[in-house]
């Protein structure tokens, strides 16, 4: 069986039942709407076509178009497998062959455009396209549209405009995603085997050509327009899912995007909002309207009703595949009553593996706030491999949205692939200076100025006399100076005499300045912890062989990072020990991986170590010594923090031989 690869890894389509002609014809095709003329009249999606409008015979939901200088064509097409408002151009854009929505007058009351459906809105050669979805506005905002009428009633719906088109030969094509099998440990791809049952049809292999978990089967021959086939998948021999699937056949390629069992990988997202200013504001009323949530999550079909969970206070948990997620809030379940009307932009977050809670002031309206928009440009990252628009993050994390449970997720909110991402947040207006920094994945240690480096901060402006706010930056670069820093600082290779070791390091400047001559300086000990060591003589390289006169000490490495300019150009040094030279012990890398966890921390301080330690000790920058423990007699320990000032600090802990090892970690 042919292979076929999905686009959408994440995203299950719906089959939607078409009702097939008897005696179907070569070509299909529905009732024209009244205010809708197209010449010519039998015309294709692959044709050229004049689309004319006139407002006159039309529904408005807001104000008439009758009379406007010129319309704009807000619109998608309809699949013949029943996808409605498919490769949307937006009334402000242009089609993807670059072509303008304008509609201008013929001079009879109508409005015309002409182009081309197949380049417009750019869909692929051999779509079956059986309507234009489309409403009409005035080219500058919703305060005047055009819609189609609802049979019988005066009220508005979309527009569907038929065209002719040529029924294909019915193909199904499986995409099975076996990745949460995977995951489990339930489905093995080097071992197992997984299959399409198809009731009087066809048993199929799929195979994983991509790799990516998602199996995939093309099924041609012997299908029939109009009959409806059960199927089910199958591992192996005999492990089938829990039911019975079902397709109808239509006259095209229907792609099937499932997850075995149903049962896809993903987390609860909780959605909060809070409609205390609506109600305020006489907008909604608690005791006699209710709340939900339609999105991407529940196929813009809207929630069941919100939970109340306070005054004004509303929330719901659904689930989310992993990946991109938009969504309204809406008064009543009605569109008319939603946050950001007519058309205005959706909230979006991305879901992931963790369960999240979001909390949203409704229509983004809170007057003891002020707007921020915060626009990161990630095109380095990008070029530099670090981060995948496709499949990776951004967040925010900071004073004003709390450093580690936030989800603040930036977006390209235009589609642009420019590279730039933004957000917008409502800061307290009590509280406007704001620390910050952004992260990929919503993960410190993929966040930008890594380990100990620097906050961004921001003062926020009252913006009641029309200023804005914005923040723009580059990932993981300041206009603020600050001095070049090492991290990650160990020493690699085995102490013992005659062996070459090397200083490893992690330079990073936060003002993008390249490294210069970094300093370096070996030095000899007496004592585990480094303490009085003396400078050895002529080893200021990266590299130091050791000599005979080491046997029994420890080396200290020391590294003074230098940047070619900026001002400051030098930053701090730091030194790293090494075990006794002559010795194999615990580090044979030279390095004793010691884990701190949270970084940022706020109550408590989790150190995870890869050898049993015997106490703990915790410096401030000054060298003076805040907090100690003994006999631990762990890996793992938790340290209460919740006393101690925000800042820098460094925790050195001791193994039971007496060596040790440090880190630092900020207290917010």
């Amino acid at each position: 069986m042919k292979a076929i690869y999905s686009l959408n890894k994440f995203e299950i389509r719906f089959l939607y039942l078409i009702v097939l002609m008897v005696g179907l014809t070569s070509t299909l095709k529905a009732q024209m709407p009244a205010a809708i003329t197209i010449d010519p009249p039998n015309a294709t999606a692959y044709d050229e076509i004049t689309l004319f409008f006139d407002p006159g015979l039309a529904c408005f939901e807001n104000g008439s178009l009758v009379g406007s200088p010129s319309l704009a064509l807000h619109s998608g097409v309809k699949l013949i497998t029943g996808e409605i408002w498919q490769y949307i151009i937006n009334f402000d854009a242009t089609g993807a062959n670059g072509q303008a929505t304008t509609l201008m007058p013929t001079g009879d009351g109508r409005y015309s455009i002409t182009y081309t459906p197949s380049e417009y809105y750019g869909f692929p050669e051999g779509t079956i396209v059986t309507d234009i979805c489309a409403v009409f506005n005035n080219g500058i905002d919703w305060s005047q549209d055009g819609r189609d009428f609802i049979p019988d009633t005066q009220n508005c719906m979309d527009f569907f405009i038929p065209l002719n088109y040529q029924p294909d030969n019915p193909e199904f094509h499986y995409h099975l995603n076996m990745n949460k099998l995977i995951m489990d440990g339930n489905f093995d791809p080097s071992t197992d085997l997984v299959y399409v049952e198809i009731e009087g049809l066809v048993t199929a292999p799929l195979t994983d050509e991509n790799l990516d978990g998602i199996y995939d089967a093309t099924i041609i021959e012997g299908i029939e327009v109009g009959m409806t086939y059960l199927y089910k998948f199958r591992i192996n021999a005999d492990q089938y899912e829990d039911f019975t699937r079902e397709i109808t056949a239509v006259p095209a390629v229907m792609n099937v995007d499932v997850w075995w069992n149903n049962e896809p990988i993903g987390a609860m997202i909780t959605f909060i909002v809070d409609m205390n200013y609506q109600a305020e504001l006489g907008i909604f009323n608690q005791e006699t309207d209710f709340m939900d949530i339609a999105g991407t999550m529940n196929g813009w079909g809207g929630s069941t009703p919100m939970e109340s969970i306070g005054p004004n206070l509303y929330s719901i948990t659904l689930f989310s595949e992993p990946g991109i997620v938009e969504y309204k809030f809406r008064i009543n379940a009605n569109w008319g009553t939603s946050e950001f009307p007519n058309y205005g932009p959706n909230r979006m977050t991305w879901a992931t593996l963790n369960d999240v809670t979001l909390s949203h002031y409704y229509d983004d309206y809170n007057p003891n706030t002020w707007p921020a928009t915060f626009n990161v440009d990630m095109n380095a990252e990008i070029e530099a491999g670090n981060f995948n628009p496709v499949n990776d993050y951004l967040d925010i994390a900071g004073t004003m949205v709390s450093w580690n449970n936030s989800h603040c997720v930036l977006f390209d909110r235009d589609w642009t692939g420019e590279g730039i991402y933004t957000i917008n947040l409502l800061i307290d207006t009590t509280n406007p200076y704001i620390e910050f920094k952004f992260r990929i994945n919503g993960n410190w240690e993929t966040s930008e100025f890594p380990s100990w480096g620097p906050n961004r901060f921001w003062t926020v402006q009252d913006t009641s006399g029309g200023l804005t706010n914005l923040f723009e930056c580059i990932y993981n670069i300041t206009d603020v100076p600050y001095a070049p820093y090492v991290y990650n600082v160990s020493i690699a290779g085995d102490p013992m005499v005659g062996i070459e070791i090397s200083g490893v390091y992690t330079y990073f400047d936060p003002n993008a300045d390249g490294e210069g001559q970094t300093l370096y300086q070996w030095l000899r000990s007496d004592n585990p912890s480094g303490e009085n060591a003396g400078i050895i003589d002529g080893a200021i390289f990266q590299n130091y062989t050791i000599a005979p006169e080491d046997f029994g000490k420890y080396l200290v490495f020391q590294v003074t990072p230098v940047a070619i300019t900026g001002d400051p150009s030098i930053g701090l040094p730091v030194t790293v020990v090494s075990e006794m030279v002559g010795t194999i012990g615990i580090a044979e890398n030279g390095s004793w991986d010691l884990k701190i966890s949270p970084n940022p921390a706020y109550e408590l301080l989790n150190i995870d170590s890869r050898v049993k330690l015997e106490k703990a000790e915790i410096y401030n920058l000054f060298g003076q010594i805040l907090y100690a423990v003994e006999h631990m007699n762990s890996q793992k320990a938790s340290i209460s923090v919740s006393g101690f000032k925000t800042g820098t600090y460094v925790i050195k802990c001791f193994d039971q031989k007496g060596r040790y090892t440090t880190n630092t970690f900020t207290k917010f």
